[in-house]
């Protein structure tokens, strides 16, 4: 796996890990704000298996 993929991968597990932690707390706004990056990470890291990349959130 390229380090690009697996860092992307690992950033969005993080965003996950944060994300609950907030749920947890009634941080609803950035438990929904950390859950969007972590699908954008993951998202960017599947375009990255087929040597796209993603110009912006578009």
């Amino acid at each position: 796996m390229k380090k690009e993929i697996k860092d992307l991968l690992e950033k969005a597990d993080r965003y996950l890990r944060s994300a609950e932690l907030l749920l947890k707390d009634g941080d609803f706004d950035s438990c929904a704000s950390r859950c969007y990056y972590a699908m954008f990470y993951s998202a960017e890291a599947i375009l990255l298996t087929n040597d796209l990349k993603a110009s912006s959130h578009e």
